[in-house]
């Protein structure tokens, strides 16, 4: 969450700059704290370990996170930016293994040149020089899906001159009859947009696969923007195993709501209540904190 604190020191080469770190934190704009905020005032921000975009959430938007409403991009980024900082720190290892991205990024693949000028800390890892980069994506406006791209890295030429390409993108879908409109295009233009001026293995990036593999369905409409979340959540617990299932070499056994954990959906609202509320909370204390001072 936004107090997260490092757990291990950095190196000297790898300076991480830590989500509470990464910016200045200013009372509601308002001026009313945050337990009394006005409808446009940011109550709570959760930020990917360095990663420059938040996912800020507005006081007016909290009732969407009761049951029966749709999620905003900004709270399915929130879930996904805590999961992947969860697993960065399971472990000093998988500090340059994962990237997280807002929801946003689907859009990139719509846009001509240039923007965004920055994704990443100044002084860390490209955005693709990782082994798995993921995001939120909505493609129609009302419906949410997760994209993980598999080996990102191996497509940077400084990295990978002529060595295999292992890079494939995996979709996520709670509602298997909404897909995506010509993902493998977007997807394409999106790495395209991340790589920000480093060299590409192009011919590989011509032929990237994109699947699309049966997973737990919702069972109403409004719950998509919790399923990227919980996607993200159960394929980091085993990666190298799901990404042979989702792509087909060697699929996990069992029925598919048993392999992504479908039971846990139910509590994933509340869980995402608790750490927003969290969030919040511990801004107004660092605020207070940071006022005395």
């Amino acid at each position: 969450m936004s107090a997260k604190e490092a757990k291990e020191k950095p190196t000297n080469d790898q300076k991480v700059p830590w989500t509470l770190l990464q910016k200045d934190l200013v009372p509601p704009a308002s001026g009313n704290r945050i337990d009394s905020a006005a409808p446009k005032d940011q109550v709570a921000e959760m930020r990917f370990y360095g990663t420059l975009d938040p996912a800020d959430i507005i006081q007016e938007s909290l009732v969407r996170l009761e049951e029966g409403r749709w999620l905003n991009d900004n709270q399915c980024t929130f879930y996904c930016y805590e999961v992947g900082n969860a697993y960065l720190e399971g472990s000093a290892r998988r500090s340059s293994s994962l990237v997280v991205l807002h929801a946003r990024t689907w859009r990139y693949s719509a846009w001509d040149g240039g923007y965004p000028k920055h994704i990443r800390e100044k002084g860390l890892q490209p955005a693709l020089a990782c082994d798995y980069l993921a995001f939120p994506a909505n493609d129609s406006e009302n419906h949410f899906f997760l994209c993980i791209i598999v080996h990102p890295c191996d497509l940077l030429l400084d990295n990978n001159p002529d060595g295999p390409v292992r890079t494939v993108a995996i979709i996520l879908n709670s509602l298997s009859g909404l897909k995506p409109t010509q993902p493998q295009t977007k997807i394409r233009k999106i790495i395209s947009h991340l790589a920000q001026g480093l060299q590409l293995r192009q011919n590989e990036l011509s032929n990237l696969k994109v699947y699309q593999p049966l997973v737990a369905q919702q069972t109403n409409f409004y719950d998509c923007g919790l399923y990227p979340g919980h996607f993200l959540s159960v394929f980091l617990s085993a990666p190298e195993a799901f990404t042979l299932h989702c792509t087909g070499e060697t699929p996990l056994e069992g029925p598919v709501d048993l392999i992504w954990k479908h039971h846990f959906i139910r509590s994933a609202r509340e869980r995402l209540r608790k750490l927003v509320t969290a969030s919040a909370i511990i801004r107004q204390s660092t605020i207070d904190a940071l006022s005395i001072r």
